[in-house]
């Protein structure tokens, strides 16, 4: 095999040759979870050293590598939990966890449930929880907005679309506030405190299950731009949905829990 300077001195030196070689790392650790994968086994598969590939997949993914696996890790957990009847215990090791305590902990974290209380999601009424959104949207709003701005899609798309503010621009956990639209166009999102924020946007295709709200691989995206809240209302850029890469973080949302929670507006005297 050849060292690393070798492998350097050879390859070409671009931005084309990274996303190659960090999608080829995503898509073996995606198949190795269950393994104990060192950044020295992910530098491996990129032909790079460890310094370099460290920095090469944080330029491109935005997440450090061990961070972007943990995160792949509670992706297909979710999936597991909802798919198929392994107990919680078989699916923290076959997701490449040795702890269960562990393995809940960063899960819940994540996705603000537990994986037992994930699995009971199933039995809730998922479509009814878009349905009242639906319903609820023409409601007269009483709060002025804190976020304004325009979500653009392609034509073919179809599906509800939601806006949230990230403290970081990683789509994961509860955001600090969130709109839901039901079309291309216009959103507000008012509720934020004051502080610095990216805004995030996903349509996913009209969901029939709970599990459907967790294949977040079929969803468009977009957005994280960078905003601050504090007086007046923020006019963000345009944001421009565009289908999953495979260098995108996981998208790791609890989105049948954040629409439980969603409360209707009063409306006005």
């Amino acid at each position: 095999m050849l060292d690393s300077q070798n492998r350097a001195s050879k390859r070409p030196d671009t931005v084309e040759f990274h996303s190659h070689a960090i999608q080829r790392v995503i898509g073996a650790i995606r198949q190795r979870l269950d393994e104990d994968i060192s950044l020295a086994d992910m530098a491996s598969v990129a032909y790079m050293s460890r310094y370099h590939f460290n920095r090469t997949f944080r330029e491109i993914t935005g997440l450090p590598p061990c961070r972007f696996l943990s995160k792949l890790r509670v992706e297909a957990a979710a999936r597991m939990l909802l798919s198929s009847d392994s107990s919680v215990t078989e699916i923290c090791l076959e997701v490449g966890y040795t702890s269960l305590g562990t393995f809940i902990r960063r899960f819940s974290d994540v996705l603000g449930v537990s994986p037992s209380k994930l699995r009971m999601l199933q039995q809730s009424p998922s479509k009814k929880l878009l349905e009242r959104l639906q319903e609820d949207a023409p409601v007269s709003k009483l709060f002025q907005p804190q976020v304004v701005g325009r979500v653009q899609c392609p034509s073919a798309s179809s599906g509800p679309i939601f806006i949230g503010l990230f403290p970081t621009p990683i789509p994961e956990g509860k955001p600090v506030a969130c709109a839901t639209i039901f079309q291309p166009g216009e959103y507000s999102i008012s509720g934020a405190p004051d502080g610095q924020y990216y805004v995030l946007a996903l349509r996913m295709p009209w969901p029939d299950t709970v599990d459907d709200f967790f294949r977040y691989d079929n969803a468009l995206r977009g957005g994280l731009q960078q905003i601050t809240v504090g007086e007046g209302t923020v006019e963000c850029d345009e944001i421009v949905l565009r289908a999953a890469a495979s260098t995108d973080p996981p998208v790791l949302l609890n989105l049948p829990f954040l629409l439980s929670k969603t409360e209707k507006l009063p409306k006005s005297a």
